[in-house]
């Protein structure tokens, strides 16, 4: 039976605690952390820098992808190698990657970010993402990384 009206007894609000705001901390603690991967936002459709590949591409992509899985991204941006003998793995502007790159990421809704990261495989294969704290969310599989065709241009 419904409790008339004139018996019911409403709760009072309750006041809501303040929350203080942490100022101060390390910018550079994220990059004491270890690193870890999502694969949400790939663009696997696209001709040149998708991630519609043969399944040996892709052991080879996930094998790389487990050796830097224990690093943080300290050790990860510390590594050195190639023609240059430049960092392996860094963020790069995205105003650097070429017109059609820049295109394409309005298109997928990604030119809110104004940086991506960027790792070494090899000499001309690297994989492009979005840093979000610990956790690099993979975007694009650039195979043409010196040419043309790909997604960022190099410096000769």
């Amino acid at each position: 039976m419904p409790v008339p009206p004139e018996k019911r007894n409403p709760k009072k609000s309750q006041q809501v605690p303040t929350r203080q705001i942490k100022t101060g901390g390390d910018p550079d603690s994220l990059d004491k952390e270890t690193i870890a991967w999502h694969f949400h936002r790939l663009d696997t459709p696209h001709a040149d820098w998708g991630w519609q590949i043969r399944p040996s591409d892709w052991r080879g992509i996930l094998a790389h992808l487990q050796s830097f899985e224990g690093l943080t991204w300290a050790a990860l941006k510390q590594q050195a190698g190639g023609r240059k003998h430049g960092t392996n793995h860094h963020s790069l502007q995205l105003e650097e990657f070429s017109a059609a790159a820049r295109a394409r990421l309005t298109q997928l809704h990604l030119e809110e970010f104004d940086s991506f990261f960027s790792l070494r495989i090899n000499n001309t294969l690297r994989l492009y993402g979005v840093r979000d704290g610990r956790v690099l969310q993979l975007v694009w599989r650039d195979a043409l990384h010196g040419t043309r065709r790909g997604c960022y241009p190099t410096k000769t």
